[in-house]
């Protein structure tokens, strides 16, 4: 089962009955962590309780060449996994298998709010 888990990569809020979630982890173009994840997961099941009527994503800007540039999510922190892979610690290892199993239960969360919850993402 996956945990639940605070993280500063992941900013989510309420405006009225919308939920609101930045992705926060602009020097890897908003890749998804796992800590993401773990936050993500219960937040959206807990809005879904409390009645949200929509859910709106968007990505923190990163710096490039001192200006600000858009970026939504680069999909999953590919490199933390990798590194995660090869680790000697074994504990480590299973971050791997923990971040698949539980981004794939993420995405299934997300692809089947009801249809009157739209998940509505902004890629500017």
């Amino acid at each position: 089962m996956a945990q639940s888990t605070f993280t500063t990569q992941l900013l989510p809020s309420l405006s009225g009955k919308i939920g609101i979630l930045q992705l926060n982890n602009p020097a890897s173009l908003n890749a998804l962590t796992l800590e993401m994840i773990r936050s993500m997961t219960p937040t959206l099941h807990a809005w879904l309780q409390a009645g949200v009527r929509a859910t709106f994503m968007e990505g923190a800007p990163y710096e490039k060449n001192g200006k600000s540039k858009p970026a939504f999510c680069a999909g999953g922190d590919v490199k933390a996994v990798y590194l995660a892979g090869i680790a000697k610690d074994d504990a480590e290892k299973d971050l791997a298998a923990d971040f698949f199993r539980e981004e794939y239960i993420l995405n299934h969360q997300i692809a089947t709010q009801p249809p009157h919850v739209p998940q509505v993402s902004i890629w500017d």
